[in-house]
């Protein structure tokens, strides 16, 4: 009677200890050992999950557009396979000293490419300096804020014959129309995240006697990054449009120009290749941005967790 009453004590110390250093991790801010495992698997879970999502919903679009080709039976509107054959032939090749890809992609997609990089590198120049510039001053914000709301109701595209005119059909005249685009999401989105940071870490900051290089880097740039990374990420898909519009209606290569061209040649499987390599480009494009914003907003995440959590 008394071993039995002697181990069970010791049980009962022993789970007391056990739940006095759960109790002790917890509330220091330590997790259960299997917390991180759990919340990565978790993670994981998601990201699989919407991938197989968006999967089906593109694989069911693409066999949409071959049964409704094939019933429809429309020169306008070829099978997905003859588009996805046309795809391969005019925009890759087996050649390795070639980078497997055929001179009418190098042409075509590299001239298209470097006028939306051109104009979306100066938009994300120009918008982050104004952005910032208006956000920590609230009376250059107050003045300029309606122009700034104006000049983005206006469509780019309504100016385009107006570009036309100024630059002739020139790549300046693409450059430009990507610009006025894409600047307008970009200041907008700066301007407003720095405007929105916490006054308290301002104040802060300003106690600390923080110099402006500091407080830049250290407080202003991380405050402002989310809605800095949302203005960039609405831009490119912006600018690629602006790309292809502008090359559809005023240019002489590019990927909108063989688009248009295709057409008015009436080489409709050529013309569908075309509107498939830029559904690809878009796709790489928002996935590689994706990405890097993961690893740029990281801290955000984590710190809206632990705000969450506590």
């Amino acid at each position: 009677m008394t071993e039995t009453t002697s181990t069970e004590t010791t049980s009962t110390a022993r789970a007391e200890q056990d739940a006095a250093r759960a109790e002790q991790g917890t509330e220091s801010g330590g997790r259960p050992p299997l917390a991180g495992l759990a919340e990565a698997a978790s993670s994981a879970g998601t990201a699989l999950g919407r991938a197989a999502a968006y999967s089906w919903m593109v694989a069911l679009l693409l066999i949409a557009w071959e049964v409704g080709s094939r019933l429809y039976q429309s020169p306008y509107f070829p099978t997905f396979s003859e588009s996805a054959g046309a795809f391969f032939t005019n925009w890759f090749t087996t050649d390795a000293s070639r980078g497997f890809v055929t001179e009418q992609f190098t042409t075509d997609l590299g001239n298209s490419m470097a006028r939306a990089g051109q104009g979306w590198l100066i938009s994300v120049v120009v918008g982050l300096c104004a952005g910032i510039a208006l956000g920590v001053s609230a009376r250059a914000a107050a003045v300029f804020n309606p122009l700034i709301r104006f000049g983005m109701s206006i469509p780019a595209t309504a100016l385009l014959p107006l570009a036309v005119v100024v630059f002739g059909v020139t790549d300046e005249m693409n450059v430009s129309l990507i610009v006025i685009g894409t600047v307008f999401p970009i200041l907008i989105n700066t301007m407003d995240g720095v405007q929105g940071i916490d006054r308290t870490v301002i104040m802060t900051a300003r106690s600390m006697r923080m110099g402006k290089v500091r407080y830049f880097f250290t407080v202003l740039l991380p405050g402002a990054s989310p809605q800095i990374i949302s203005g960039l990420r609405v831009s490119l898909g912006i600018g690629l449009i602006l790309m292809v519009v502008s090359e559809l209606f005023a240019a002489t290569n590019g990927i909108g120009y063989y688009i248009v061209l295709a057409s008015r040649q009436f080489r409709y499987v050529d013309m569908w290749s075309g509107v498939l390599l830029i559904a690809v480009i878009g796709l790489l494009l928002n996935v590689a941005f994706a990405l890097v914003e993961a690893r740029v907003l990281r801290w955000h995440r984590e710190s809206r967790k632990r705000a969450g959590s506590a």
